[in-house]
């Protein structure tokens, strides 16, 4: 995987995670995750596994499933600098979701263990690691609360108009 990889194509540079680093620095970062392969249909992870690993997509496209009562729900399609598993990675509880891939697909995943070492030997990489999660963490939160916001005003415009 190449350094700039981490980030989308049809983002900015600056909005993808790690893009503040440079080359040199992704590529030191980098070397403390574990690349992985994951072919079309292939279940990546699955709610309830105890594993804090955070899985960064390098290439092709997984899905998010929630289990319903009606079967699996795919929620979330995720492509190349995408994140998946932050929760787990920060809290250490069992996945809330599952994540399957759709079409071929390639992650590096940082685990607990490798962000130790990262920690330990680059310490102001690490942090940047985490800063960058954090924002991205944050991005998340605030679109969920505009969605949720929306929800709520829609019914009120809705019955202003009757």
């Amino acid at each position: 995987m190449s350094p700039t990889a981490l980030h989308r194509a049809d983002e900015p540079p600056p909005a993808g995670f790690l893009s503040g680093l440079l080359d040199d620095e992704i590529r030191t970062v980098l070397s403390y995750t574990q690349g992985r392969r994951f072919a079309r249909g292939a279940l990546v992870i699955s709610r309830g596994e105890r594993d804090r690993s955070l899985y960064i997509v390098t290439t092709g496209a997984l899905e998010v499933l929630l289990i319903t009562p009606n079967g699996p729900l795919s929620i979330l399609e995720l492509r190349s600098g995408d994140l998946f598993g932050e929760m787990a990675f920060f809290d250490g509880l069992p996945r809330s979701a599952g994540v399957r891939a759709i079409e071929d697909a390639e992650v590096v995943v940082m685990t607990p263990d490798g962000f130790d070492r990262l920690r330990l030997a680059e310490p102001r990489l690490a942090v940047c690691f985490l800063m960058d999660l954090g924002r991205i963490l944050s991005a998340r939160v605030r679109a969920g609360n505009e969605r949720l916001m929306s929800a709520q005003a829609a019914p009120e415009r809705a019955e202003g108009l009757v």
